[in-house]
């Protein structure tokens, strides 16, 4: 049987064996959500508890032991799931949200800061312990950069041809186009982290005013007409 130690060919994530019994199966699933509401009220892995973990879940410390090596690796299989299903999310909202169906340049901007804010204030408990660990154990932030790698595959073209529409685009000035595309939401993210690490600052993640002022700013690294 695999364990979480067990990984795939190529890839860092741990590969979770899925129980064979019923109950085996609604114990784990319970401890994964139990373990994501922990970690998301208390934003710091050292304060995560095996057994607030199993008394919450209605598990024991031999179930928990059977499935995960220690507290890190099942810290990386919460991660995991989240960011799978945060991106399951990111591909529905850009294929059905109209917002994202504009070809508007500042109406999909303000969609695309929308979304990111609303990722870190969904996930700000878990986006700081990781951002804690990475201090520790720098392969702490790697599955939420390669969430953001593939939503960025997304988010990119669609930028990139709406801001292009209607202009005759040299191969090199659609290469510049994008690169400045990306440096925006280099940008936009970075002051998201800084924000979740140095919360309160001027704006804080749960204020009102972030979202307008952050669409105000990328925007104007858009070289967008201000609203």
């Amino acid at each position: 049987m695999m364990t979480t130690q067990s990984r795939r060919r190529g890839s860092a994530q741990p590969v979770l064996a899925t129980p064979r019994q019923a109950r085996s199966q609604a114990g784990l699933a319970k401890m994964l959500q139990v373990g994501r509401e922990l970690i998301e009220a208390s934003g710091n892995l050292d304060d995560l508890s095996i057994n607030s973990i199993v008394e919450q879940a209605g598990t024991s410390i031999g179930a928990f032991y059977r499935r995960f090596d220690n507290k890190d690796v099942f810290f990386g299989v919460v991660q995991d799931m989240v960011m799978t299903e945060a991106l399951e999310y990111l591909r529905d909202v850009v294929e059905h949200e109209a917002a994202w169906q504009s070809h508007d340049p500042g109406t999909l901007a303000d969609a695309v800061v929308a979304l990111y804010v609303q990722a870190f204030r969904r996930n700000r408990g878990l986006y700081h312990a990781s951002l804690l660990q990475s201090s520790q154990r720098k392969t702490a932030w790697d599955a939420v950069k390669r969430t953001n790698d593939e939503a960025l595959k997304l988010i990119v073209p669609r930028l990139v041809a709406v801001l292009g529409a209607g202009r005759r685009m040299s191969a090199p000035r659609l290469a510049t186009l994008e690169f400045e595309v990306r440096v925006a939401l280099q940008f936009l993210v970075g002051m998201l982290v800084n924000n979740l690490m140095h919360d309160p600052g001027p704006l804080s993640l749960t204020s009102r005013k972030l979202v307008p002022s952050m669409q105000t700013h990328f925007r104007r690294s858009l070289n967008l007409q201000d609203r």
